[in-house]
């Protein structure tokens, strides 16, 4: 992997974000959310349609909306609401979400 001009690693700027808030999102993710999914696919009866069944575009969903809380809680300029549907679009291919689906998933991660 080479470095551009300012010492970066060009893959780190796709999401337009600073590294932190992607260390940020992926700890978010994988201590808070994804052990609360397990609880939650456990139950089933009551499980939200993003949740249950599982599915990989609901896994990306949720990645998503874990980077746009740390940008929330670490960002001058945190990405909008429409900022995460452009890259819900961009990024997940198998399904698309209005900005209500984004928002329910929002709710539901911070739960």
């Amino acid at each position: 992997m080479s470095e551009n001009a300012n010492g970066r690693v060009p893959y780190a700027q796709l999401l337009g974000v600073f590294p932190i808030v992607k260390y940020s999102a992926l700890s978010l993710f994988t201590e808070r959310f994804c052990p609360a999914l397990l609880r939650i696919q456990n139950k089933r009866q009551n499980a939200n349609w993003l949740i249950h069944p599982i599915e990989e575009s609901k896994l990306q969903l949720f990645a998503l909306v874990s980077l746009w809380v740390s940008s929330k809680i670490l960002d001058s300029f945190p990405l909008s609401v429409q900022g995460l549907k452009l890259l819900s679009d961009k990024y997940i291919q198998d399904q698309h979400y209005t900005k209500g689906d984004l928002l329910e998933a929002v709710s539901l991660f911070l739960q």
